[in-house]
């Protein structure tokens, strides 16, 4: 045998060393013999990598469980087909679904007042849906594994990537949102978004996973976890380098000390707007007194606090003594929530408006992105005997017109782009706006509609990502909880209690940067996903490729 010829099969051995490191063992007929227990094995499996998910993610918020709660789910898709992967993982999915989305039972009777057995159907079905994602990624990631020999430890973390992006959620989440106190972790948002927290997640639990192993049969760490172990420091360390960066560009900044006012008021019907409008208004005013009393410049009420219908025409705010004036000893700016129509017509809008210092109404932003039935209810165009039997069913929640474009809120220094009701979850209702170059992000929500679930803490986890995308602090004013106040690192500084009993207002000081620094998010988050499934394609072919020549 030739040197070349030689030296050509020790490569090829090498490789197949290398490719046998990284992918899990195949099946045997013996190994088949046992399914029925080895399925039994995933399902507990499946169901404790959702206990633990549960727990990392809002409100429990033990998030180092993240970094370990796919471990148990990963050991039983290690040995696993593609076809066998998917039902573990959607077991997983749905019973993560089940548990963080039972906010929705109570959310149903509020806005659509379904009998019992149709809001379980309901819930059953979403949870059954949007476990989806979880088969797709496992089965995708396996399928590659297996059949493209690509790298265990690159298929998984690219390809929950991909499917957290492919399936379009009414609330959408993400694995990100169990590490997003870790702000650390956070930081490679601003390049991939949420699926490239997931990912880094998911690469976590892989590494760990592997590693263990490795040391319990007293083997040393394999080439491929060794790289992985270096691709997360590596990471990390870009991150926090990055917030080091932003950090320096925050305390340069100009700052603003800003107030909350969180009424907890619940949800305001209509009727309740008529007759106690002047109590509501009145309890908004104390509550900006004591902030200006503070010292605050810029005052938020959250969405809708305005409890009449505001003229869209309006250049100035109410004079002094008008039943409706706003904020009387308050100089500063005045950020508010308010259902705006044009005097005499017909279409309402949820709007936020910005009273500037000297009393001018400077701008006036609608909400976009509108929720199903609690803003309008949807197909009406195609069934409207069916809509006007829903929209009766919900007498306190008036159809609401779309805003039509994004737009800033513009007074002195403070160029705000303001977010309404869930739309600080939404990337792409948020990018839009960041793009024509705010400082500050405002988000004016009402959250008494989800009850006393954990949707409004997993809002503001959602939300604090966002935050990490565009570099930008971010104030969150919600009606009943959870108020926050963040910075551009993802980091909350204050926050306020979730309040359903109407009582007190509670009111939350915290200073914010009105920071100028490029963002990357808004421009290259939205391709991350398209580039990881590019990636997956190009190392399947590699991997063929290379199992071919060296057959």
């Amino acid at each position: 045998m030739s040197r070349k010829k030689a030296a050509a099969q020790r490569r090829r051995q090498k490789l197949e060393v290398e490719l046998a490191e990284q992918t899990p063992p195949v099946t045997t007929q013996a190994e088949e013999a046992q399914a029925p227990a080895h399925q039994r094995t995933l399902i507990l499996q499946a169901l404790l990598s959702a206990a633990l998910l549960a727990l990392a993610a809002p409100p429990m918020d033990l998030w180092p469980l993240a970094l370990v709660a796919l471990v148990p789910l990963l050991l039983g898709l290690r040995n696993a087909t593609p076809m066998q992967a998917l039902a573990p993982a959607w077991l997983c999915g749905f019973a993560i679904n089940l548990i963080g989305f039972r906010w929705g039972y109570m959310l149903l009777d509020r806005f659509g007042h379904l009998p019992a057995w149709a809001r379980v159907l309901a819930l059953l079905l979403l949870a059954a849906y949007q476990a989806s994602v979880f088969s797709l990624w496992a089965g995708l990631g396996t399928f590659l594994t297996r059949s493209a020999r690509v790298p265990w430890l690159v298929s998984l973390p690219l390809a929950v990537a991909v499917a957290e992006s492919v399936l379009p959620f009414l609330f959408p989440w993400n694995l990100a949102v169990t590490v997003w106190r870790a702000w650390p972790l956070l930081q490679v948002a601003e390049f991939g978004g949420a699926p490239a927290v997931s990912a880094l997640v998911v690469l976590i639990n892989l590494t760990l996973l592997e590693a263990g192993l490795a040391l319990r049969h007293g083997h040393p760490l394999p080439r491929p976890v060794r790289v992985a172990c270096g691709v997360v420091l590596a990471v990390v360390t870009a991150g926090l380098l990055r917030a080091m960066h932003v950090a320096a560009a925050r305390e340069a900044a100009p700052k603003v000390r800003v107030g909350i006012v969180q009424p907890n008021s619940g949800t305001v019907t209509a009727e309740d707007r008529k007759h106690r409008g002047e109590q509501y208004l009145a309890t908004l005013r104390q509550a900006t007194h004591e902030l200006a009393r503070g010292g605050a410049e810029l005052v938020v009420w959250p969405e809708s606090a305005f409890p009449y219908l505001f003229d869209r025409q309006l250049t100035r705010e109410y004079a002094p003594g008008h039943p409706w004036e706003l904020r009387p000893g308050f100089s500063g700016t005045l950020l508010f929530g308010a259902l705006s129509h044009t005097f005499g017509g017909a279409l309402v809008h949820n709007s936020a408006v910005l009273a500037s210092p000297d009393g001018r109404i400077t701008g006036l932003s609608d909400k976009r992105r509108l929720f199903p039935f609690g803003e309008y209810v949807p197909f009406a165009d195609r069934f409207p005997a069916w809509a006007q039997r829903v929209r009766a069913r919900l007498p306190d929640s008036p159809d609401i017109e779309p805003g039509t474009e994004p737009r800033l809120l513009v007074s002195g220094s403070l160029r705000i782009a303001p977010l309404v009701c869930y739309e600080d979850i939404l990337p792409s209702a948020v990018y839009p706006l960041v793009r024509q170059g705010p400082n500050l992000l405002v988000t004016l929500a009402n959250h008494a509609w989800f009850g006393d679930g954990d949707a409004p803490y997993q809002a503001l986890a959602l939300a604090t990502l966002r935050s990490v995308e565009t570099r930008r602090d971010l104030v969150r004013a919600a009606s009943t909880g959870v108020s926050s106040v963040g910075d551009a690192l993802g980091r909350v500084q204050g926050h306020t209690s979730l309040t359903l009993e109407p009582g007190a207002p509670e009111v939350l000081a915290g200073e914010v940067a009105l920071v100028e620094l490029f963002a990357f998010g808004p421009f290259l988050a939205p391709a991350f996903p398209f580039l990881c499934a590019l990636a997956l394609v190009v190392l399947a072919l590699l991997g063929r490729g290379a199992r071919s020549s060296a057959s």
